[in-house]
């Protein structure tokens, strides 16, 4: 299934916006407020509400080209925009601009403006339409793309989707689109994850789509040696300290985990960030809420040093007659002095994650400019009565709970396994040592099993964690894919961004603490517009915050669906868990 396959490559998102409309469009003079309010129209199968489509023979404002636009502004309530200027949270994160969840477009809809080499590329991968994010986001930034011809300045962008809605080819197709016709090989866009396994995955997608073109790719994850690393990724990379000749660069694009790449920054010589004119953040909200030895105040500081720096005029030129040190983001000292010198080019912000953080602290810190927030969302009806949104989930999911003892959930998995038929599934646990010791005796039982339901295909499980080594969880993870495990028991360590092709069933053993943690959870199955379930195990004393956490989300009425497994199936199955448990004792007994 390619079409899946790529259209699910992602990865989770904040956003802002200041959205405008068509009268505000013509009251204001800034040439990329306009562009952004007068995207009119659309050619998507999505069975809501569409926006009026415009009027394809008038023409565009300041002769650009016209970009279809999906999205439409949210509306809070006085009372909840009071609230939230009280605790200092910015009007743009306040009140997105919002996507249906279900809108989707052709891909060939010559309003994208796409090349006749990424539709190519869409084609073999299956890819004909664009999912409600990619959809929203592609025309903001090819719009951009047309301002930053003009020198005009561009906006920072935030998005918000669900996860597998496809968030990573909302920002892949772009980027590639912008810098194909590049002509000197420089360090353009940084895209920067929170794990080695998602940059690996975000990597293969900007290669895909790279075929064809001139552009290079490099991963930083610390895979291997940091000698290696630096020979891949700039000429004679080795010693510490930047080039102050403007770099030397083997790549256009560079994956990379934020301690890695703080290591190249502060020991690769000829490593710079002048050139830099995209910055992507997926999963930023992780990236954000973890300290990554303060990764993000060191990367804003390399990017305005060498913003600040001056560019010597008599610099010797270098290949194609560009300036060695001819860079997206310096300026001379002159032209900065010039009122009437056009804007310096900027680096453009894209922040990508399904949950979005409302801490201002956090916010600041991202010093963004004139920020977009797009937020696709459940329909509208199913909004908050105060106009704030909820979590939004893929519409193919069907979502589960159960109700059991807590020292029972090993019995209740097995239930799942054998009577619901689960395969091809993830179960999450809270720790290492959780999942690690629950896959010990499910290992067990399903090892000691051998008259499986008629139908149904025996049960192989395994860990998969971060105590593994990196070789170790790639084989578990190539086996999984060929489905040759069924079930694979973790902690969250693949809870965020990961792709995992057609995951059909996820199950929280122990309850999530946070709504966003269910979120990153359960979206690992229902990508790409196939089917999923969820299944939560809810013990006695987690059940109160259980539900509690649901409601207030407006997610239990009418979505969660209770599941009780049949008496005598269960004391059918007892007995074999017991066999296991005293298994696992036995091998414990026999280590020590």
């Amino acid at each position: 299934d390619k079409k899946s396959k790529k259209q699910s490559a992602d990865t989770d998102t904040q956003s802002g916006s200041e959205p405008g409309s068509d009268a505000d469009a013509d009251a204001d003079a800034d040439a990329d407020m306009a562009v952004n309010a007068e995207m009119e129209g659309s050619d998507n199968s999505s069975t809501a509400e569409q926006p009026t489509p415009h009027n394809e023979d008038e023409p565009a404002p300041d002769g650009l080209q016209r970009f279809p636009d999906f999205s439409q502004e949210a509306t809070i309530s006085s009372s909840a925009a009071q609230e939230a200027a009280r605790m200092g949270i910015p009007q743009w994160l306040a009140q997105p601009t919002t996507v249906d969840r279900d809108v989707t477009a052709l891909a060939n809809d010559p309003r994208f403006g796409l090349s006749g080499h990424i539709l190519g590329q869409c084609s073999k991968a299956g890819i004909d339409q664009l999912f409600a994010v990619q959809s929203a986001v592609i025309p903001v930034l090819r719009a951009a793309h047309s301002l930053s011809r003009l020198r005009q300045h561009v906006r920072d962008i935030c998005v918000s989707a669900p996860t597998g809605s496809g968030k990573t080819l909302a920002f892949v197709i772009p980027i590639v689109e912008k810098l194909r016709a590049r002509v000197v090989v420089r360090l353009r866009a940084l895209v920067v994850l929170p794990t080695k396994e998602l940059a690996q995955q975000v990597k293969e997608s900007f290669d895909f789509f790279c075929v064809g073109t001139d552009l290079r790719v490099g991963l930083a994850t610390g895979d291997v040696s940091l000698g290696k690393e630096q020979a891949a990724l700039v000429v004679g990379g080795s010693g510490s300290g930047n080039a102050a000749s403007g770099g030397s660069s083997r790549v256009d694009i560079l994956v990379c985990t934020p301690g890695r790449l703080l290591d190249h920054l502060a020991m690769t010589r000829g490593f710079t960030l002048q050139h830099l004119e995209f910055w992507v953040m997926d999963e930023a909200d992780r990236l954000l809420g973890e300290a990554y030895q303060e990764w993000l105040p060191k990367v804003q500081a390399a990017i305005e040093a060498e913003a600040e720096a001056e560019t010597d005029a008599d610099a010797d030129l270098g290949e194609h007659g560009v300036p060695t040190a001819n860079a997206c983001t310096r300026r001379s000292a002159l032209a900065r002095l010039d009122p009437l010198a056009q804007a310096a080019p900027r680096v453009q912000k894209l922040l990508f994650s399904a949950t979005l953080t409302r801490d201002p602290g956090k916010i600041a810190r991202l010093k963004l400019v004139r920020p977009l927030y797009v937020a696709v969302t459940q329909p509208q009806a199913d909004s908050q009565a105060d106009g704030t949104t909820r979590y939004a989930f893929p519409a193919s999911l069907r979502e589960f709970y159960a109700m059991c003892a807590a020292d029972e959930k090993p019995l209740w998995l097995m239930w799942l396994l054998w009577t619901e038929g689960v395969r091809h599934g993830v179960c999450f646990t809270k720790s290492l040592e959780t999942a690690h010791r629950l896959a010990q005796v499910m290992q067990a039982w399903a090892v000691a099993v051998t008259d499986w339901p008629e139908g149904r295909p025996a049960v192989v499980v395994a860990e998969y964690s971060s105590d593994l080594a990196a070789g170790e969880r790639a084989r578990i993870m190539r086996m999984f894919r060929a489905g040759e495990i069924s079930m694979l028991i973790c902690s969250d360590l693949i809870a965020r961004g990961m792709d995992v092709d057609q995951i059909s069933a996820v199950v929280n053993y122990d309850v999530p603490v946070h709504m966003s943690q269910y979120t990153h959870r359960v979206g690992r199955t229902a990508r790409a517009g196939r089917e999923g379930a969820a299944y939560t195990l809810v013990g006695s004393a987690q059940a109160f915050h259980f539900k509690k956490m649901m409601k207030e989300n407006g997610h239990w009425d009418g979505v969660l669906r209770r599941v009780d497994p049949a008496k005598d199936v269960l004391e059918g199955l007892r007995g074999q868990y017991k066999a296991a448990l005293e298994r696992v004792g036995e091998i414990y007994g026999e280590i020590n």
